[in-house]
């Protein structure tokens, strides 16, 4: 070791940095007389340089003796001369201090090297090398630790001719690194170093070393370029062992070497070429590096601006976002630490970093937040005077005798850390007795002397002082007040005759003139008195208790109350802390009643609060625990309270720094709960009141192009005065307008074709105006009809999700517009066949963009238009146009329902297709033709269009071979009659749906019209018979009316019994399927629907049908050819203010739902029966079974194995209740 260091010593000579110059220097600059005196500037760079020089030199003279103990040790390895056989017989090789040595080698550290290396020369370890070695390589060592365990395996490889195989193979399986992530990192950072340093030692081969430290590094780089979780390895090696093993040396210090012109020592333990290796591959790994450091800087950026943003809408951010905000940030700013040690090594730049990355932290983005909110300097007061009312308070400690509390600043008051919206919640959650009690350690000592003080010679000063006062500056008032109070204590003896009862006195007439200061003066001269006079603890309480109770309607006094409490609170801290603790109490007793009553005194706690808030006496984190309170049951009484809280101190707290953010959002959810709750209209306009008031609306609004007065008037004319009552009278207004001017008339043609902007139930009284407008404007109404043509038409080229209200509503129109006669039959069923087929692919294979296969929007709109006027096609050559288009109708529904949309492998259709849209079909074809047999199936509605093309096209073909024919005419050959479009006016049309007047009688009479074209029939002749039989029949019905008003009301039983009649009707599901296709007749002559007439609703009776023998025969074939068979069903329902029974008869088809429910119900019961009688017949084969087995036994045993069956059933008599039971008592 003395030898190292005398080596070392000798190689750092060449490499002194010479000061000739900077001596020289020095010792000239005093001798010249004509040089200037030395400047600040050139004294700094001086003092910078010799820094600069003396971190050099100590740079190189450390490098320089690494090196040079490196290369001594090397060299020391290299020549070495192993001892004899005779060495190692002298040692000792007993088991157990050998064992002892290997462990401690596990467990080794600097500090156990020198008696390490006296138990190695003791010991003869030959037989444990292998031990010691792997000892070596797996114990878990330190930085520090690493030249120890060099010395000590140096020593070892002089001792042991085979330590440095078995020190390399142990290294082979400690080094041994898989592709999966490093378990210890920590450890292989050292274990790489020390295997370095073994190498350059000499210790280790050098050859086989070098190629298993190549493969590591190898490794550690090549897996390591994505996630870079191995850089603190590659990094640890590059700061100990780059200058060996790639010549890295720090950029600064190369900079410096070439400044002041010093060479830098190099090792000479490896080639250069091969150190340029080893540092191209570092390179590469540190590009990738840049890489990974400019994400993780886009990743923190991008969670700073999602903090700027929660900040922005919810004025808080979570604890959970703030803790992950900075761990992330802690691991960039390591990450970039280290990338800029790397960089320094290998003297490559970083990239250029985002400037937002100065400002990532969360409590900087919180204030950067905070600030950009502000806009500016916020003033919380608004003028001077109100912020010199709150915050010019007189100090009177000063003059207060023997005053020794410490002072209180109302601007610094203890606020959370941090408020938030959680913690909030938090804080509303707790129980009321966790807040702070009252501090009573800021009584003045004096308390004892100052109780027993007599009272001034003087009067009170607010029964001397007067309206005067007004007139008197406070600060000559206060000087004045407290030169009095000195000459009173002066002049008053130690003992007073005054006793404790006219002090009392005395302070109930203060308490009562004390309500009576409602200006500054008054209650600032009110403070100094007290203080003077009456600053005792039990008056001080009372004090507290007296303003506490102040009368629920002097809201004008309690601000002057607050800055009573503020000027006391500067002296005695406790008033103030005990008032706002009665207030917080109070309120939240408040809350918790939920009562509707005291209203007054809820708006004077919470008014009381907001005037403490701005005095500093009540913390600003609880009066927004109180507006949380209240927003969460923001109903009755608490709006009004919220409003009356955020009109006293909103405007405060909102320009505060620290309360803005979360005052800004509660304001939003007031609105947002104004808007989304239906409250009273005075509450509303309260909400919005305080709300502007806190945040005035912005001046700078763009404010839209004003229309003219007579466009704003047809809006208003038929978007808001159009009802069924005042249709008339619309028609007259819009007749008045100037028709002949074509903006005008353009307007209004405009507005009638907008129905989608009405309420839905006001379509129909649009299309009334309009056909009432008609008469007197063909041209304009004409424009409307084709502007609804056109908006349908362009819905169904346009396929938009967006547009579907717009569509349903222009559908409504149009066929309220045929029922007000202004189109006619052709253009609905023209509307209606465009809707089922313009833009339809039948073929499933190709998908259609205006109508996909999953949109079944086209069957609502079709349904529209059928429930709207599909009843009102009277004539028979209309009934039997809409007739054909039905059979369409249900092929467009079957195609749509049969797609593989809706129809999957393992479920059925029906399960698939949605529900409502079936209800909506089956409920429309009802509605338009109730006895209409309905499809089952695709294929069936295929045969219907092919049975009707056949019956319809061999007629067309016999007219179209003549060559004479001539063009047909718009109404074909199948108009046998006259169309519902000639059979009247459009007055009479509306006068008769004013009337009332249902669907099906309007169908009936119009036919009879058309139809039949004959008079009234004459009115009956009435016989003697039939005059006595309605005279008896009004007499009995009136007997039976009396007779049931005299009856009692009974309750309605809640069990309702099913009637007899419904029993006696009830069949089994086949029973019914059975009854209804032996009614079916076959009609082959008529279309597929042919029109009848409807039955009245709730009659509860089939039609009537032929049941002979023929129309038995052919009742299967119908029924599978023409629809699903009709199942009846009779629905109980209860009255509505009677009780009632009322039984009403519906129609269900066989493939419905409750159908089938029906078929499956009934089959899950018949089951059950079989398996209950398969049951009952099984046990009776047992016991007979058991009774044959028993008749084999003997005699003997058959008492003992009688079967419970077979036991005799004896009657036991049954005692009346109360009675002793005799069998119990004697046997």
């Amino acid at each position: 070791m003395p030898a190292n260091k005398s080596g070392a010593t000798g190689a750092v000579r060449p490499v002194e940095i010479p000061e000739t110059a900077t001596t020289n220097s020095s010792h000239a600059a005093p001798s010249s007389a004509a040089a200037p005196e030395a400047s600040p500037n050139g004294g700094d760079e001086a003092a910078k340089e010799a820094e600069e020089r003396e971190e050099l030199r100590l740079f190189i003279h450390e490098l320089g003796e690494k090196i040079e103990s490196k290369r001594l040790l090397r060299q020391q390895n290299a020549n070495i001369e192993l001892p004899g056989e005779e060495f190692f017989a002298r040692l000792d090789s007993s088991l157990k201090k050998n064992t002892a040595f290997v462990k401690k080698l596990k467990m080794f550290t600097t500090t156990q090297l020198e008696p390490l290396l006296r138990e190695l020369s003791a010991l003869n370890l030959s037989k444990y090398i292998s031990e010691i070695c792997a000892a070596l390589a797996e114990a878990k060592l330190k930085m520090n630790d690493v030249p120890s365990v060099v010395m000590l395996s140096s020593r070892l490889h002089a001792t042991y001719v085979d330590f440095d195989t078995h020190f390399l193979e142990a290294w082979q399986k400690v080094l041994n690194i898989k592709a999966e992530k490093i378990s210890n990192p920590s450890k292989l950072r050292v274990d790489l170093r020390l295997f370095a340093e073994l190498i350059s030692s000499g210790v280790i081969q050098m050859k086989p070393g070098l190629a298993l430290l190549g493969m590591v590094l190898v490794q550690l780089i090549g897996q390591d370029k994505d996630g870079h979780n191995n850089f603190s390895i590659i990094l640890s090696f590059c700061r100990h062992c780059g200058e060996e093993y790639a010549g890295l040396v720090p950029q600064k210090m190369q900079q410096l070497a070439l400044k002041y012109g010093v060479e830098v020592p190099k090792s000479d333990f490896l080639a250069a070429d091969k150190q340029a290796n080893l540092r191209t591959m570092l390179k590469g790994y540190f590009k990738a590096l840049c890489k990974h450091v400019l994400a993780e800087q886009t990743e923190l950026m991008n969670m700073t601006k999602n903090i700027r943003r929660t900040m922005e809408c919810k004025g808080e951010i979570s604890s959970e976002k703030r803790e992950k905000c900075e761990m992330m940030q802690a691991s960039f700013d390591k990450l970039l630490a280290s990338a800029q040690t790397l960089s320094e090594l290998l003297a490559e730049p970083l990239p250029e970093l985002a400037k937002e990355s100065e400002c990532c932290s969360p409590g900087t983005v919180i204030d950067n937040m905070l600030d950009s909110a502000a806009c500016g300097v916020l003033d919380p007061w608004g003028d001077e005077e109100t912020r010199a009312f709150y915050t010019d308070l007189p100090d009177l400690r000063q003059f207060l005798p023997d005053f020794s509390a410490p002072k209180v600043d109302l601007e610094t008051m203890e606020e959370p850390s941090e408020l938030t919206e959680e913690a909030i919640d938090a804080n509303l959650d707790a129980e009321m007795d966790i807040d702070d009690p009252p501090s009573t350690n800021s009584d003045p000592p004096s308390e004892n002397i100052a109780e027993d003080q007599p009272p001034p010679s003087t009067p009170p000063l607010l029964a001397t002082t007067g309206s005067s006062a007004n007139d008197l500056k406070p600060q000559k008032m206060c000087s004045a007040l407290m030169e009095l109070g000195r000459q009173q204590l002066q002049s008053q003896p130690q003992t007073t005759a005054q006793t404790q009862q006219q002090i009392r006195q005395q302070f109930d007439i203060f308490l009562v003139n004390l309500f009576n200061c409602v200006n500054k003066e008054l209650i600032d001269s009110a403070a100094i008195e007290f203080l003077l006079n009456f600053n005792t603890k039990h008056q001080r309480k009372k004090l507290t208790r007296t303003i506490f109770s102040v009368q629920r309607t002097r809201l004008d006094i309690l601000p002057y109350l607050s800055r009573f409490m503020a000027i006391v609170h500067m002296c005695n801290t406790d008033v103030a802390a005990d008032l706002s603790e009665l207030l917080r109490k109070e309120f939240k007793w408040h809350i918790r009643k939920k009562n509707q009553l005291n209203i007054e005194s809820k708006l004077k706690i919470v008014r009381f609060i907001g005037e403490q808030v701005k005095f500093g006496l009540f913390k600003k984190f609880d009066a927004l625990g109180c507006l949380k309170m209240l927003l969460r049951d923001f109903q009755h009484h608490q709006i009004e309270m919220a409003c009356a809280f955020v009109e006293v101190t909103g405007v405060y707290l909102y320009n505060c720094r620290d309360s803005r953010l979360l005052m800004n959002v509660f304001l939003d959810q007031m609105l947002r709960l104004k808007m989304a709750t239906a409250m009273d209209s005075r509450h509303a306009a309260q909400i919005e009141s305080v709300y502007y008031l806190v945040k005035p609306p912005e001046s700078s609004k763009r404010e839209s192009a004003p229309r003219p007065v007579i466009h704003e008037y047809i809006r208003h004319l038929i978007f808001e005065e159009l009802c069924k009552q005042n249709v008339e009278r619309c028609i007259k207004m819009l007749r008045r307008i100037n028709w002949l001017d074509p903006d005008t008339s353009g307007y209004a043609i405009k507005c009638l074709s907008k129905a989608f902007l009405l309420r839905f139930p006001l379509i129909r009284c649009l299309a009334d105006l309009v056909s009432g407008l008609s008469s007197y404007q063909p041209r304009a109404v004409t424009i409307v009809i084709d502007n609804v043509f056109e908006d349908i038409r362009a819905g169904l080229e346009i396929h938009s999700p967006r547009m579907a209200q717009r569509r349903i509503a222009m559908a409504k129109y149009l066929g309220e517009m045929y029922n007000y006669k202004l189109v006619e039959s052709t253009h609905i069923l023209n509307t209606l066949y465009s809707i089922i087929s313009l833009g339809v692919s039948t073929d499933q294979s190709v998908v259609s963009p205006l109508d996909p296969p999953d949109s079944l929007f086209r069957l609502k709109l079709a349904c529209m238009l059928l429930d709207t006027c599909g009843p009102y096609f009277t004539s028979q050559a209309t009934r039997k146009k809409l007739d054909y288009f039905l059979v369409f109708f249900q092929h467009y529904y079957w195609f749509k329902k049969s797609h593989p949309v809706f129809c999957r492998e393992n479920a059925s259709s029906a399960d698939l297709f949605p529900i409502l849209v079936d209800h909506t079909y089956r409920d429309c074809l009802s509605a338009v033709r109730p006895k209409l047999k309905l499809y089952t199936s695709l294929e069936q509605a295929k045969e219907s269009i092919d049975q009707l093309q056949e019956r319809l096209f061999p007629h067309l073909k016999s007219h179209a071979s003549d060559p004479n024919l001539t063009s047909i005419n718009e109404n074909s050959e199948l108009d046998e009659g006259p169309t519902d479009e000639d059979s009247g006016s459009s007055n009479d049309q509306r006068e008769r749906q004013a009337a009332g007047l249902e669907p099906e009688q309007s169908n009936e009479c119009t036919e009879n019209e058309t139809d039949v074209p004959l008079g009234p029939p004459p009115p009956p002749e009435w016989s003697k018979e039939d005059l006595d039989f309605e005279q008896q029949y009004e007499r009995m019905t009136t007997d039976s009316y009396q007779e049931r008003l005299k009856e009692p009301v009974k309750a309605t039983a809640k069990d309702i019994p099913v009637p007899m009649m419904a029993r006696l009707q009830k069949k089994s599901y086949e029973q019914i399927s059975a009854g209804q296709i032996s009614k079916v007749v076959s009609c082959p002559d008529l279309p597929p629907r042919s029109p009848a007439p409807d039955l009245p609703e709730g009659s509860g009776k089939a039609p009537p049908v032929n049941a002979g023998g023929a129309g038995n025969a052919a009742g299967p074939s119908a029924a599978a050819g023409g629809g699903a068979a009709a199942v009846p069903f009779v629905l109980m329902v209860r009255g509505n203010r009677g009780g009632k029974q009322q039984f009403k008869s519906f129609v269900c088809a066989s493939d419905s739902h409750l159908a089938i429910n029906l078929k499956v119900q009934e089959q899950k019961i018949r089951e059950e029966k079989e398996k209950v009688k398969r049951l009952t017949l099984n046990i009776t084969e047992r016991i007979e079974e058991e009774d044959y087995q028993e008749s084999l036994l003997p005699p003997q045993h058959r008492n003992f194995t009688q079967s419970y069956y077979q036991k005799p059933n004896r009657h036991k008599f049954k005692h009346q209740k109360g009675a002793p039971d005799a069998d119990l008592i004697f046997h």
